[in-house]
């Protein structure tokens, strides 16, 4: 048996909204995320098959199937917040993974590249990686876990590294790691590249002589056999590789531009994929697409163009919907992250970032660094603010979204794509509710508490005239400069 164990550490405020829904190590970047990666890694340079047994109540499927007689168990945890946890966290707790003598390699959940992690498992037990000063990985005996989870479940991995240096080798190393949410869009081209001997490993080149598809630099698109490919279409990747995983399917008239990543049983409606994107499973995705990440399960599926994005799970944008990545001053995009105020992004091209189960009408305009929180639901003006907050819902005035009307709707929508709600996503959903309702303040007047409801959380009312409400562009508080975009 072999555990990893993915954990945060204090950076994870850097990605707020984006990760109050999911821990760092689920954001897609490349063609995985981290726990998807480190799966894929195991099963290409141990030569093995193993079971994955893992962490959590998810009920979503891996883009990685582990196939083939099983002759071993392969454990890959989650140690985040402690609202994640019910989520994300091994069944049992950390505490089984204690209980006997299997060694535990923790990985950060910010790590992007694993070229490190063979040479980690092949040093003494008890060594640990740091990176710039930052906890990067270690593999520990489980009496010297034992005396750092606790930090590490705090996200408090200075005083982990100050305890682990009393029992441990530490060792500096180089690797890259996530710093903000703008590092998911800047780095997907290059790890889209670097994760391609993990994904080559599993799906075959592209070789099937349709002459409705047209192949440039054929040698580097690879695509699943029960992949559906219905020409006319081109495939271009000679800027690099294409990658079609299980069951998607590309309709007539699309084109495809490498570096991208296909994922499974995700659907290409007569689209332009234009290079450096990455379309996680069981998404519908139209019109134009640049440089952007869909983390899965959502739709894009009519004309609007999105660009140097990211988007969540469960997102829907609506026919028409356009973000802006480049600013007519060609600057730097600002960004709004809630516990640093603005930031310059230090990048020309930067678009919009929507959170897990946003919503967006028809015909509306994103600037570029815009951030809509999750469950959001957003229409009614052509502009969106920059900065909306968590559970917002509305357009030239704003309310706060009822939380079990939210959760009505993302049910009907999972159940669209034959998921399900489980108790445990819905318990983490209503406490991100609760957690972030200070920060709707900006926005939202604040609306009276009724009496609780479930799990001890307050539901609140939209009994309030448009009078009482807050006009969305008096409180938005626009930057000029980045509005002409």
């Amino acid at each position: 048996m072999i555990s990893f164990i993915l954990f945060e550490d204090e950076l994870w405020r850097n990605f707020t909204p984006l990760v109050y829904t999911r821990p760092l190590f689920d954001l897609r970047c490349g063609g995985f995320t981290l726990r998807e990666r480190v799966a894929a890694w195991h099963a290409t340079h141990r030569h093995d098959t193993f079971l994955v047994r893992e962490f959590g109540n998810t009920t979503q499927p891996m883009s990685i199937p582990i196939a083939g007689n099983t002759r071993g168990e392969l454990t890959i945890a989650g140690l985040c917040r402690s609202h994640l946890m019910g989520y994300y966290g091994p069944v049992g707790g950390m505490l089984n993974l204690l209980s006997d003598s299997t060694p535990l390699t923790l990985i950060n959940g910010r790590a992007l590249d694993l070229d490190w992690l063979a040479d980690l498992l092949a040093a003494p037990l008890n060594t640990v990686y740091v990176a710039d000063g930052t906890l990067l990985g270690a593999r520990l005996s489980p009496a010297v876990a034992s005396a750092v989870l606790y930090y590490l479940g705090a996200q408090a991995t200075a005083e982990a590294i100050a305890e682990l240096q009393r029992f441990a080798r530490v060792q500096e190393v180089n690797a890259v790691l996530l710093q903000y949410p703008w590092d998911l869009i800047t780095q997907t081209g290059e790890q889209l590249i670097q994760d391609l001997s993990l994904l080559a490993a599993r799906l075959p080149r592209y070789s099937a002589a349709d002459p409705q598809v047209v192949v440039r630099g054929g040698t580097h698109v690879y695509a699943d056999p029960s992949a559906q490919l219905d020409g006319p279409l081109v495939l271009d990747a000679r800027d690099g590789p294409i990658v079609i995983d299980q069951d998607a399917r590309i309709e007539p008239f699309s084109f495809i531009q490498g570096p991208a990543y296909i994922g499974a049983k995700s659907l290409i409606a007569s689209a332009r994929i234009r290079g450096e994107t990455s379309i996680g499973p069981v998404c519908r995705i139209g019109g134009e697409v640049e440089a952007s990440i869909v983390q899965g399960f959502s739709n894009k599926h009519h004309d609007g163009f999105l660009g140097h994005s990211w988007v969540g799970e469960w997102v829907n944008i609506g026919a028409m919907t356009t973000n802006s990545d480049l600013k007519n001053t060609y600057g730097n995009i600002r960004v709004v992250i809630e516990s640093l105020g603005q930031l310059d992004s230090g990048v020309l091209k930067l678009g919009c970032f929507l959170a897990d189960h946003v919503k967006l009408s028809i015909g509306l305009h994103l600037n570029g660094g815009t951030i809509v929180g999750m469950g959001s639901n957003i229409f009614g003006v052509p502009v969106a603010p920059k900065t909306i907050p968590p559970f917002t819902w509305g357009g030239e005035v704003f309310h706060e979204y009822r939380i079990d009307s939210m959760i009505d709707v993302a049910r009907k929508v999972m159940a669209r794509r034959k998921q399900s709600m489980s108790p445990a996503y819905e318990t983490l959903l209503r406490a991100v509710f609760g957690m972030t309702r200070a920060g709707r303040t900006t926005l939202i007047e604040t609306l009276p508490a009724e009496p609780a409801t479930h799990a001890g959380l307050p539901a609140w009312t939209h009994s309030r005239t448009e009078a009482q409400a807050v006009p969305a562009y008096a409180s938005a508080l626009l930057d000029p400069a980045v509005h002409t975009e």
